[in-house]
């Protein structure tokens, strides 16, 4: 099944804009590293373009910008991730009238999968992918190393990744159209962020369909609740109910066993 929520195609148009932001930022990084790296005097250049654009910039002798501009876009995507785990929670909560909330020192992600196994929302054959979630993982990792850097334990970092990069054999580096990825902490460059908004996006896609509402209160929403009138013509009721749902959330049925229609009729 798929199915997504508001809050999936919220994060997709936030993702969209923050490349768009990204990628003419990653030219113009590059373009200046570029020129940095042929000057003879460094620390000149940066004061001649500190003067030229009216931007006070101290000259990196180690050259960290474009790292820790890495990184940055890297928790950027994280924090888009995070919020659209907030916003599913609340439209999940909404439509299903229950109660579930986040509690704290515990990743939003391991929170969420768990919510949905007590759901009995994963099993063998509906399930999300391990790359996905140990890619997610290391790159959160590295958001939470760019905003607290002395207390991330830097094995923690390389045992993410050791277990993010074991997925990446060649046909999933051709699936996502990248190279060498998941990178190292000191190497991490822009197709590291390039294939984290992709993860980011497949992860959500994931969660969003698995994390559907409960049948009871989609039975009430008012799209669906008002095609009662067809309940005495089964099979108009069961089509107009997969058109609702297409409509509002995306709706596909992907196999027979997808019962969320019937589901849907019980409580009508």
């Amino acid at each position: 099944m798929i199915f997504k929520y508001n809050s999936y195609n919220d994060l997709l148009l936030e993702l969209g804009r923050l490349d768009f932001v990204v990628e003419i930022s990653e030219i113009a990084v590059r373009d200046f590293l570029k020129q940095l790296d042929q000057a003879e005097n460094k620390e000149q250049f940066v004061k001649d373009k500190s003067s030229e654009f009216g931007i006070m910039v101290a000259c990196d002798e180690d050259n960290q910008y474009y790292h820790q501009i890495t990184l940055g876009n890297v928790s950027a995507v994280y924090h888009l991730t995070e919020t659209f785990f907030y916003e599913l929670q609340t439209e999940y909560n909404n439509i299903s009238s229950e109660s579930w909330s986040f509690h704290s020192n515990t990743k939003k992600l391991d929170q969420v999968l768990t919510f949905f196994r007590t759901k009995n929302r994963l099993s063998k054959s509906d399930n999300i992918d391990e790359y996905l979630i140990d890619t997610f993982n290391y790159y959160h990792q590295l958001r939470v190393y760019f905003s607290h850097k002395k207390t991330v334990s830097l094995g923690e970092i390389t045992s993410k990744r050791n277990k993010a990069i074991k997925h990446f054999d060649q046909n999933l580096l051709d699936k996502y159209k990248v190279k060498q990825v998941p990178k190292a902490l000191e190497n991490i460059d822009f197709e590291d962020y390039f294939l984290f908004t992709q993860i980011a996006k497949d992860l959500a896609l994931k969660i969003s369909s698995i994390g559907y509402p409960e049948p009871n209160g989609l039975a009430q929403t008012k799209a669906i609740k008002k095609l009662n009138k067809y309940k005495d013509n089964q099979q108009r009721l069961n089509l107009s109910i997969e058109r609702a749902l297409i409509t509002d959330f995306g709706y596909t049925k992907e196999n027979d066993s997808d019962d969320l229609v019937e589901k849907i009729i019980e409580y009508l």
